[in-house]
């Protein structure tokens, strides 16, 4: 990831306008020096401390965005050149080939990756209400979670944080809205 560029999504150029999100010192330090030329190399020779930390948190929100490198074009290999063979009728005896079958589209993984982040902004968003600016101290596990029963995981060490605060009880329904099923 290291040579991974950011950029400011609109909400993140809000963000730094308005002060709402509740963001660290150190966090909005990292939204402001992200600028979508820079990539992460760069912006960590400028000393920042724990910036994969921030940036998670800012992917998190939504405030920045990773920027696709744009390919360029490829120019179309030429065909292989043609021999003409004669025509050979298959023996009774061999059975046609069958089709190989398709390779799974690495498209099916991406919807899993949309959706846990889109269930961290819900939950930092649900969450912020209860810890406030420490929001993304708390759900940092909730952050770098990578698979469903990460996330999950994540959400058990909140709760049993919230349970200090509103009792085991409603700590877990506070947060049952958020876990996505298995």
């Amino acid at each position: 990831m290291s040579s991974q560029v950011f950029r400011k999504t609109e909400s993140g150029k809000a963000e730094i306008a308005r002060r709402q999100a509740g963001l660290s010192p150190a966090t909005r330090t990292v939204l402001i020096m992200v600028n979508g030329s820079d990539s992460v190399n760069a912006l960590a020779a400028r000393g920042l401390p724990q910036l994969q930390g921030h940036l998670d948190t800012l992917l998190a929100l939504g405030l920045i965005e990773s920027v696709v490198a744009r390919a360029a074009p490829m120019a179309l290999p030429s065909p292989p050149p043609t021999v003409a063979l004669s025509p050979v009728a298959p023996h009774a005896s061999e059975a046609p080939l069958a089709a190989p079958t398709p390779a799974a589209a690495p498209a099916q993984v991406a919807p899993t990756s949309l959706n846990l982040d889109a269930l961290r902004r819900k939950a930092l968003a649900h969450l912020g209400n209860h810890f406030g600016p420490d929001t993304t101290l708390v759900a940092q596990a909730l952050l770098t979670a990578r698979s469903v029963a990460e996330f999950n995981a994540a959400l058990d060490g909140i709760e049993s944080r919230l349970a200090i605060y509103l009792g085991r009880k409603q700590a877990a329904r506070e947060l049952q809205a958020l876990r996505p099923a298995l």
